[in-house]
């Protein structure tokens, strides 16, 4: 069954890739975030962790889970060499729970978010907008940064974040901007979402990264839809499939499972 779902990544990935014209930014900086989250509220003993690269032009950025970008790598490498077949057997694509990628252009002041649902490819924009941050005086040292306070209210959450003046970049991850200085932790009040700086490189030749192309066959939407559709989408996982005309032959307990596995992811970073 496992061969069977990647193998449908694969293909998906092949055909997002294949029809695409990355245009590309140049980084300055590369921050990588790990965040550990619970993705069942009923479960709230249960974490995970993923990490994240936040890479920073100087008037663009990008977020993305390492393992996407990883894993486009390779599919992409795959795509350029494919010969008729593909190799189910290729362990070197990690997995990720995370195939959204935000990106921002501060000269618009246009946010993009893109994010998949099935074999579609979806694309929201927001106007970038500032966040009511309370700067407390409150002060600490996290790995070796002398970082101060903050609290915001954002996607229906509280926030508590550590900034550092000590790198002057007023940039965090996932959506969060707008400290006078690099967001190094975030967290949530109920610590449902934790993200935890755990590297930051200074890029002094700059590093090419490819960027949106917002003609790439995206379904156009808004965030409000977005994520309405996803809900709509995996709550009956395999009847949509069957709309798209996909049948995996399992057995009514093997589907249960993987449903199973779609219900408990019930915990969205953003609730409204």
């Amino acid at each position: 069954m496992k061969r069977i779902f990647f193998l449908l990544l694969v293909i998906v990935s092949i055909q997002a890739i294949s029809q695409s014209e990355l245009k590309d930014f140049t980084a300055n900086f590369e921050v990588t975030y790990r965040l550990e989250y619970i993705s069942d509220s009923t479960n709230l003993d249960k974490k995970s962790t993923e990490d994240f690269y936040l890479f920073v032009g100087e008037h663009t950025s990008k977020f993305i889970s390492v393992n996407k970008r990883i894993g486009d790598s390779i599919t992409k490498k795959m795509v350029e060499n494919f010969n008729g077949s593909i190799n189910l057997s290729n362990k070197n694509i990690p997995k990720t729970k995370f195939s959204e990628v935000i990106y921002k252009n501060y000269h618009t002041n246009q946010l993009f978010f893109v994010g998949r649902i099935g074999s579609d490819k979806f694309l929201y924009e927001e106007d970038i907008q500032p966040y009511t941050w309370d700067i407390k005086q409150k002060k600490k040292v996290i790995n070796n940064f002398k970082v101060q306070k903050a609290i915001t209210k954002f996607g229906g959450r509280e926030y508590t974040a550590w900034f550092t003046e000590e790198i002057p970049i007023p940039q965090g991850p996932y959506k969060f901007d707008g400290l006078p200085g690099l967001i190094v932790e975030i967290e949530d009040s109920e610590s449902h979402y934790s993200y935890q700086l755990i590297s930051f490189k200074d890029l002094d030749k700059g590093k090419k990264i490819e960027y949106l192309n917002t003609n790439d066959g995206y379904v156009k939407t808004t965030k409000h839809d977005f994520y309405n559709s996803k809900k709509d989408y995996y709550s009956d996982y395999f009847k949509r499939l069957n709309q798209k005309g996909f049948s995996f032959g399992l057995s009514s307990k093997e589907k249960r499972k993987v449903q199973q596995k779609f219900d408990k992811r019930n915990n969205p970073i953003e609730l409204e």
